[in-house]
């Protein structure tokens, strides 16, 4: 029978008994010579679980060939919710335009009491003090409310939330300080005072 392999140049094909022989040593000394030696600080029993076969096994997966799992859709209701937006935005901006207008009233407010109470003739408005400290109070309180409605809002709506009824609640709280301000005022002057319990 031929051999057909290509003729070895370096003992390729010998045996460990002839590659011994061919150094001049023993096929033990030849074992422990070719024999993988421990890296410092492990046992030779962790190098020779590293060199049993692996023919066939898969790496394992690398974080970053994971494929990305896509968002979870995102709630019907809140793809449908342009209505809110809408509403939320508009009252917020007709809640600029009146918080312009009762700021500049409020600014002096002695002489608007003054002028509505010749109106309506209830007699001549003197408490300008109050009034004027009062007007100072509401110029900073009532923006202050529409401030912190305005953010809340604002914050719901990109969140996706109903959000609409932040403005309302708003104008709700606005509405109660002024009328609560506006009744000391009035029952403070002593003509508006008599005026209204003339009325009771």
């Amino acid at each position: 029978m031929t051999d057909t392999r290509p003729r070895p140049e370096y003992g390729e094909y010998a045996s460990p008994a002839e590659q011994a022989e061919a150094m001049g040593i023993s096929e033990a000394e030849l074992a422990a010579v070719t024999a993988p030696k421990p890296a410092p600080g492990k046992p030779a029993d962790e190098v020779e679980a590293k060199i049993e076969p692996t023919a066939g096994l898969l790496p394992p997966p690398r974080p970053e060939d994971a494929i990305p799992l896509p968002p979870p859709p995102a709630p019907a209701a809140a793809k449908n919710r342009r209505w809110d937006r809408a509403a939320t935005y508009a009252m917020l901006f007709v809640g600029i335009y009146w918080l312009v207008v009762f700021t500049a009233s409020f600014r002096d407010l002695g002489t608007a009491m003054e002028q509505t109470t010749k109106m309506l003739d209830l007699g001549e408005f003197t408490s300008f003090a109050l009034a004027d400290s009062f007007g100072f109070w509401l110029s900073i309180i009532v923006p202050v409310v529409y401030v912190i409605t305005a953010g809340i809002a604002i914050v719901r709506v990109r969140a996706g939330k109903l959000a609409f009824f932040v403005p309302l609640i708003g104008a709700g709280v606005g509405g109660v300080i002024t009328l609560v301000f506006f009744t000391i005022l009035m029952y403070s002057d002593p003509a508006l005072s008599a005026a209204f319990q003339s009325g009771q």
